[in-house]
């Protein structure tokens, strides 16, 4: 059966988020009852579900959906007893045991109360969040997602907040940690159909936001041991869409914010500055019911977004006397930089020369430090001409231009669901979620072209399901369904509206079939001062899901087991994705620095200017990109058997197995790499150029310590998936991944059950694989000598004098894409694991309480690492380090004349002897992305303390608290030339020690049925009749701060506060005079860096958040009401401050004339988190 239900569908993934209802029925001498019938009704719907008792007394009802039920147990010569109000919540198991009294079956018992709350049936742990919470809880952007951080062992990573960071229905983001384990490894799902991104990049990524009066409840799962459940190495996050029922509801509603009820953020308080202007509609409407009464329903829902955000922009841009003007040149003394003449480098050494130079390379400063007008390039002149002027602080360097730039976001979605039964053994359910919109980000605050960031970005999400249940016997029913989800975006960087022929500034860059765009290329300069001009770049992505599953339940004595198993299919296209094919380049400072391979950083001394080497027409770096767009598939298979075995009265055991198989990706016209062959002989080898080439350099490569015989066998060359001999996939497809899972709860009494178990979870492995030589970007040449003198040719006008590289393909074979560094995807992929463990137990207390405390664990292994394949050994780099000269110097180039002249390393005639030191000289840097070298390590104890509605009051809280650690191994310190034996073991960046947070709902103790004044007027009553309150406080510890390891630190590695009298001065910050640091030194040229990423003991900052809402609720009429809701977020004001400037080159700490300081170790006062919010809204329910 398992396998005919595997042909017969396909889905997106198995995770059901429909429950089992279970219990025992015995009568009062405590003896089973067989063949007792056993119904739950719908409480809202009338659809009931049905199952008898077996041999044992046991019966197990799959596939319920969640909501309140009422559920009656009969039998031949005993009275039915009858169970109100039992609450079935989503992908849960819901333990009701009933007592049969003898009498006439007519007869019939009812229990009111509650039944009891812990669960009894299964080892797996989690959080459900109901309806009442979903509405109650005060969240900014209404972003369902934003409730994760409420529940144990569930956090949000992101420490700073703006828009855009995942507070709003529109935002997409993994920046969530599930169930303690690796950041992007989670799961989301709406009602069981998979929405979220799972391949490289985005991984973990929700695809869709449901909006929040869709919702009937949210199951936070954390601990599983189900095998049905897979493809997930956290927890996975099942969201239920309301259903319809035998009565007509629905709600409109508006939700609006403001900037003039806002408070204003720190920065513009200390500045003086009025609060931003921003205004915000969050509207939409839900309508359910029947279609035909207890048998068809439906429910729909839709809600529009519409923001604008008037951001100030203060950025900086080249005051006017840095731009050529009346025929003059460009004095830099303003700038407190010192600019150095390329054309006067030579060696520091008498008779060293360039490209053979022992000692250091130096040069002549301009005189007066002033460019003269006739070595000023026009062309790098006109870049510089495309920022605007300033608008303040116009002889100022830094922080002169403002602008007012608003932000737009606006979007759509509607969901629809249908549920309907054909007969008594088939039901159905329909469901479909629509949204699209779009976003205008202006970054830099420019004007057209100049101006780049989110320009216009679409989004677009599809998610259908549609699902059949029948029931064979009510011990024997089969579920299939199939389900399709897609997310689509198309993210412009730029105005292409507006855009600019690259000519009419005097560039002829190359033209390329990929796009019929002409656009000026992006301009970048990396000194930190100046922004990126002008955007170029189309980033589009396209996710398909499309998937069958099927599940078969048969109920067995004491035991239910479930079979079943799904067929998925990923698919993964960047249409229109043609990179910078109008091209890009960097402006740094080599080409006016002292010593061109080695800026001074000593804080006050720095030389160079990266103006300076725009003005000299000298970028560092560029490039333009000629693009495949690329298209790829994965198919994905899953078998799995599940046994809930009630193996004694008070024990229940889940015990499960999962096979999963991800099949390697796969691309339309075979277009990916299959990584490389590093035993093949590359065809360059037999060249006779390169041969001639090497026999005349022979002398002097000997003499510059280079073996010649090491290179007159060239190895390495790019694999095909397809060609040659190899695999259609890009990687290997694992077979052996078998999941074990085991759970159980044992049930001490009628109100405590301990709890646990123990599974292994595979998630995903589903890297996009890399298509290097169908897509092929052309370096920019920046030098033709190792970066010593600038080359000239962006300065000439044709900054790629070849043209463009076209991609070779598969055709290529080893040749292709030879000359240029590569990073590709490991072919011997694993797919990553988790060890996930808990034991714990679960008490009810009076008043409604259970308590659950349980310790947690989740082991990652096999997560992707970034790992070199071309290395030097540490002997070699300990000699580049006693003698830096020995990498830097130029020698004759064998490659020359051979490689493409539009590559790396056949551009230049001499070379950096490094390079022919690498195993892979014809390759430069070759890297695997994603090698499975990497793991994560969580231990936490998780505290949970929950209370459901009751009484007058309606109150209803959960506490959550998390004490845990996480330690990871994800990369290298050192990485290049040389890298370590392996991967760093450090505290996680995403460690936080304790996680507290309370979320509460109560009606205030005021008016009808309340402690004062309970029996008010009707008009009276009509004012202080049912407010409720609600909040979220929310309490961490920071995350970890980040160490600067790319310097030495001399002292004695104590990172604590020493007390000194700057704010926030967290590392030893303490100068011996103002030209050398104290504890920090800059490594020298090749050296190994001695500080981890990051230590335990060291914090960024972490303030409590609290968040409220005050609702008042209007009866209309019997049938109508109307609520009034006003929010606060940030409720108290709270200023988050980040982390300490932690780059010794920042120079010792300085306050400032507004009171805060800047330096290294220092605080800087810049607000991170939103400044106090207020939000008001009018709701119609009917």
């Amino acid at each position: 059966m398992m396998v005919l239900a595997l042909m017969a569908i396909q889905s997106a993934v198995a995770q059901e988020f429909r429950a089992t209802l279970t219990g025992r029925v015995t009568d009062t001498s405590g003896a089973v009852m067989v063949k007792a019938g056993v119904k739950a009704v719908n409480n809202a719907t009338q659809q009931s579900y049905e199952g008898v008792t077996t041999r044992n007394g046991d019966y197990y009802i799959p596939y319920v959906l969640p909501g309140t039920y009422t559920v009656s147990v009969s039998a031949e010569g005993f009275k039915t007893e009858v169970q109100d109000n039992v609450l079935i919540e989503a992908s849960g198991y819901r333990g009701v045991n009933f007592v049969l009294q003898v009498g006439s079956v007519a007869d019939s018992v009812t229990i009111s109360d509650a039944p009891p709350l812990i669960d009894t049936a299964s080892g797996s742990g989690g959080t459900i969040l109901s309806q009442r919470e979903l509405e109650s809880a005060p969240l900014n952007g209404r972003q369902i997602y934003t409730l994760l951080g409420t529940t144990p062992g569930s956090q949000f990573t992101t420490t700073s907040f703006s828009n855009g960071t995942g507070t709003r229905g529109w935002d997409v983001s993994n920046a969530y940690v599930v169930g303690g384990g690796a950041q992007g490894y989670q799961q989301f799902t709406l009602n069981g159909t998979n929405i979220t991104e799972q391949s490289t990049g985005g991984k973990g990524t929700w695809e869709l936001a449901p909006n929040i009066d869709a919702l009937q409840e949210v199951n936070v799962m954390t601990s599983t041991y189900d095998a049905r459940y897979g493809r997930t190495g956290g927890g996975t996050v099942n969201m239920v869409v309301k259903s319809g029922s035998n009565a007509l509801h629905g709600t409109m509603y508006d939700y609006l914010e403001n900037g003039i009820f806002n408070a204003n953020n720190f920065e513009n308080n200390l500045a003086g500055l009025p609060r931003q202007s921003m205004h915000q509609n969050q509207f939409g409407a839900t309508v359910g019911g029947p279609v035909i009464h207890n048998k068809v329903f439906f429910f729909g829902s839709y809600e529009g977004f519409r923001e604008s955000v008037g951001l100030t922009t203060l950025t900086s841009v080249p005051p006017a006397f840095l731009r050529p003007a009346n025929g003059q040149g460009v004095d830099f003394t303003g700038t407190g930089f010192t600019v150095y003449d390329p054309s006067t480098t030579h060696c520091s050494v008498a008779g060293g020369a360039i490209g053979n130079c022992s000692g250091s390379y130096i040069r002549n400063p301009f005189p007066n430090d002033t460019i003269p007008a006739d070595r000023i390039n026009a062309i790098g002149a006109a870049v510089l001409n495309l920022y605007p002027l300033p608008n303040i602080n116009v002889n100022s360097v830094q922080n002169n231009f403002i602008a007012n730039t608003p932000d737009r976001t606006s979007y759509n979605q509607e969901m629809a669901r249908v549920d309907y039964n054909t007969s008594d053994a088939v039901r159905w359910y329909s469901l479909i979620a629509y949204q699209s919109g779009t976003d205008f980000r202006n970054t830099s605050g420019f004007p057209a072209p100049a101006e780049n960031g989110s320009i216009d970005v679409t989004h677009q999400t599809v998610t259908a399901a549609q699902d059949m249940t029948y029931t064979f016997s009510p011990t024997l029913l089969l579920d299939l369904k199939a389900s399709y989800a897609r997310y689509a975006m198309f993210s412009p960087d730029g105005d292409f509206a507006d855009a600019v022929d690259p000519t009419t500034i005097g560039l002829n860059m190359p033209s390329l079939p990929t796009t019929s765009l002409k656009q000026l290329p992006e301009f970048t300069t990396t000194g930190g001062y100046y922004p990126q001009v002008v955007g170029n770049v189309l980033t589009s992505g396209v996710y398909n899901d499309i998937g069958f599953n099927g599940d078969v339940t048969k109920e067995l004595g004491t035991q239910a087991l479930h079979f079943g198993g799904e067929y998925h299919m990923l698919q993964h296209g960047s249409p229109k994705q043609a990179g910078h094919a109008n091209g890009d380049f960097t402006f740094g400072t080599f080409a006016t620095q002292a010593n061109p391979l080695t800026r001074n950083t000593i804080p006050g001394v720095s030389d160079g200017f990266d103006v300076g080497d725009m003005l000299l027409g000298a970028p560092t770096s560029g490039g333009v990109d000629w693009n495949a767009n690329a298209f790829v598939f994965y198919p994905t298979y899953a078998l799995y058997a599940q046994d809930d075995w009630r193996a004694t009265k008070a024990l229940t055991l889940n015990l499960g197995i999962r096979y999963d198989v991800q099949v390697g990706a796969q691309a339309w016209h075979n277009a990916l790499n299959r990584g490389m062959c590093l035993t093949c002989v590359n065809p360059v080898t037999n060249n006779s150029t390169y041969q001639s080439n090497l026999a005349a350099a022979a002398g002097a490569l000997t003499a510059a310590g280079i073996n010649p015989t090491s290179l007159a066998t060239v190895t390495g060359g790019l694999q095909f998936a397809g060609a040659n001999g190899q695999p259609k996939n890009a990687y290997n497809t694992s077979f052996g991944n078998v999941a074990p899972r085991i759970g159980f709860a044992y049930q001490i009494n009628s109100k405590t059950v301990i709890r646990g178990g123990y599974g292994l979870m595979y998630s995903f492995g589903l890297e996009n694989g890399t298509n290097s030589g169908f897509s092929q970007t052309t370096s920019y040449t920046a030098s033709l000598n190792g970066n010593i003198t600038p080359s000239g040719y962006f300065a000439s006008g044709t900054p790629f004098p070849s043209g463009a590289q076209q991609p070779a393909g598969a055709a290529g074979g080893l040749l292709t894409a030879i000359g240029n560094s590569q990073s590709l995807d490991f072919p011997q992929r694993k797919i990553p694991y988790s060890h996930i463990t808990s034991l714990g137990f679960q008490r009810e207390l009076p008043d409604q309480m259970t308590l659950d405390v349980r310790f947690s664990g989740n082991f990652a292994y096999d997560l992707r690492v970034s790992t070199s394949l071309n290395p030097l050994s540490l002997a070699q780099v300990e000699q580049g380090i006693s003698n830096p000269n020995l990498f830097d110097r130029q020698v004759t180039n064998p490659y020359y004349g051979v490689l493409p002249a539009t590559s790396t390393i056949g551009s230049s005639p001499t070379i950096k002897a490094l390079t022919l030191m690498l195993p892979y000289s014809a390759f430069g840097q070759v890297s695997w992305d994603a090698a499975p070298l990497g793991r994560n390590l969580y231990d936490a104890l998780e505290v949970k303390l929950n209370k459901r509605l009751g009484g007058p009051d309606g109150v209803s809280f959960q506490l959550a608290y998390t004490y845990s650690k996480t330690m990871s191994a994800l990369n290298y310190v050192n990485s290049y030339p040389y890298q370590d034996p392996r991967v760093k073991y450090e505290i996680s960046s995403f460690d936080r020690t304790h996680i507290f947070a309370l979320s509460d709902q109560w009606n205030l103790p005021i008016g009808q049925g309340q402690h004062f004044l309970r029996n008010p007027g009707r008009i009276l009553g009509g004012v202080i009749n049912q407010w409720r309150f609600s909040s979220i406080l929310s309490m961490q510890t920071g995350f970890p701060v980040s160490l600067n390891n790319s310097y030495y630190y001399n002292c004695n590695h104590s990172f604590r506060p020493n007390g000194g009298p700057t704010l926030g001065e967290y590392l030893y910050n303490d100068y011996s005079n103002g030209t050398k640091l104290g504890c920090y030194s800059t490594i020298p040229e090749y050296a190994l860096k001695n500080l981890p990423d990051r230590i335990a003991t060291l914090r960024q900052p972490s303030i409590p958040n609290l968040d409220a809402t005050l609702q008042k609720t209007f009866a209309i009429t019997k049938r109508y009401n109307l609520t009034f809701r006003a929010d606060a977020f940030n409720l108290t004001n709270s200023v988050l401050f980040p982390g300490p400037d932690s780059n010794p080159s920042d120079g010792p700490p300085t306050r400032l004339a507004d009171g805060g300081f800047t330096g290294f170790g220092t605080v800087a006062l810049n607000q991170q988190n939103f400044p106090r919010i207020l939000q008001f809204a009018l709701k119609l329910a009917f």
